[in-house]
């Protein structure tokens, strides 16, 4: 029998829901045992990337590795996916709170990332989401680590290296060391060089979405009138610059080629900028986003957040994406499918950033961030519901 939702139970009640001889394997921040009546995973309260824990209300992350008896019960048979097939046994969430396991009911896998038999990270979905009350207790806040700034958009029109380079090195950590950059070839601008030598100590800013390429990669077209520098991510399109070796123009023109090539709106310098605050609305660990929204909304958006003075970025793809930005965050705002709407993808570097924006009114497909207070946040003394000691 399953406990009731957001109860407590203790640890052996918890654990007897997976069955007889399970099996118990830690992984970073949780516990998960597996059983022929069920899987349990036990959590800790958390609130950061490196561990399990609940991302949101309506998704749990495990952080692996895990060993090939988890991997396969995780990432088995789909319940029902044909005459004979057995379901896969259920999946029980708990977290940990004051020596006893908060129920948060039965999960289902939305996502996998696995290496041969280890399952290196797996997202799973909650249903019913989550109260306000309840997501306190099981991801509480933590302290809100320096915030990104935004004076950088003062020098987009008068210096873009140096706006770019600002915002880069704001956005992201170093995490490798000062080396020597590799050989740049002549044919490379100034501008896409510099990039490059952002990106040694910081290789994420060629992109996690779509791609700067790596300087060892970059070579002419097979027409030998390009130099392809950009790959979309699904390999739609390219990004390239004319190959003339010996030219002095440090700020050429970027062209899209999809069938044929057709320019961007801005020149190089300007176009990396955009790569890079688009790459940082759509690949940040934390996400605030929604389609078809009303235009409705701008208004409110652009009350919290600026515009970065640039004109559309993926003009070409007809998708031309406007930037907004505020204090870590990167807004990126382009046309839904649906005529007169939009599709909105904010990212940031920490959820306290998104936490303003939880006001707008927005009705978001997905939140990571903190939410906006509407009461007294609850006590760890006091638990969400009765307290229920055996199932």
């Amino acid at each position: 029998m399953n406990p009731d939702l957001f109860t407590r139970v203790d640890m052996d009640a918890a654990l007897s829901l997976a069955g007889p001889d399970s099996q118990a394997v830690p992984v970073p921040g949780a516990m998960v045992v597996v059983g022929p009546s069920s899987t349990v995973i036990i959590a800790d309260p958390s609130a950061t990337t490196a561990s399990s824990g609940v991302w949101s209300d309506q998704e749990f992350r495990l952080v692996g590795p895990t060993p090939a008896t988890v991997t396969s019960r995780l990432m088995g048979p789909l319940p029902f996916t044909g005459a004979g097939t057995s379901p896969q046994p259920p999946v029980h969430l708990f977290v940990r709170l004051d020596g006893s396991c908060l129920y948060l009911g039965t999960i289902q896998v939305s996502w996998c990332e696995a290496s041969e038999d280890v399952l290196l990270r797996c997202h799973l979905r909650i249903n019913p989401p989550l109260s306000r009350e309840v997501l306190d207790w099981v991801r509480p806040t933590a302290t809100a680590p320096p915030l990104p700034a935004v004076d950088w958009l003062g020098d987009v029109q008068t210096n873009t290296g140096q706006a770019l380079k600002r915002f880069l090195t704001n956005w992201y950590p170093t995490t490798h060391p000062q080396e020597p950059v590799a050989s740049v070839p002549d044919s490379i601008p100034r501008a896409l060089a510099d990039f490059y030598h952002l990106a040694v100590q910081r290789p994420a800013v060629l992109g996690r979405h779509n791609r700067i390429k790596p300087i060892n990669e970059i070579r002419p077209d097979r027409s030998a009138q390009y130099l392809v520098f950009g790959v979309e991510c699904q390999g739609g399109w390219t990004w390239a610059i004319l190959w003339e070796p010996g030219s002095i123009d440090t700020d050429p023109t970027v062209w899209f080629e999809d069938s044929h090539p057709v320019p961007e709106q801005e020149p190089l310098s300007r176009f990396l900028l955009q790569f890079s605050l688009y790459e940082a609305a759509i690949s940040a660990e934390y996400q605030a986003s929604c389609s078809n929204l009303s235009r409705d909304f701008l208004p409110a958006l652009e009350g919290c957040l600026q515009r970065v003075p640039l004109r559309p970025f993926l003009l070409p793809a007809d998708a031309p994406t406007d930037f907004l930005v505020g204090r870590g965050l990167v807004a990126s705002i382009g046309p839904s499918w649906e005529e007169g709407k939009i599709d909105v993808w904010i990212g940031a570097p920490h959820r306290s950033a998104l936490k303003p924006l939880d006001q707008l009114g927005i009705p978001w497909r997905r939140f990571d961030g903190w939410r906006a207070p509407d009461g007294a946040a609850p006590h760890l003394d006091t638990p969400p519901a009765r307290a229920r000691r055996t199932v």
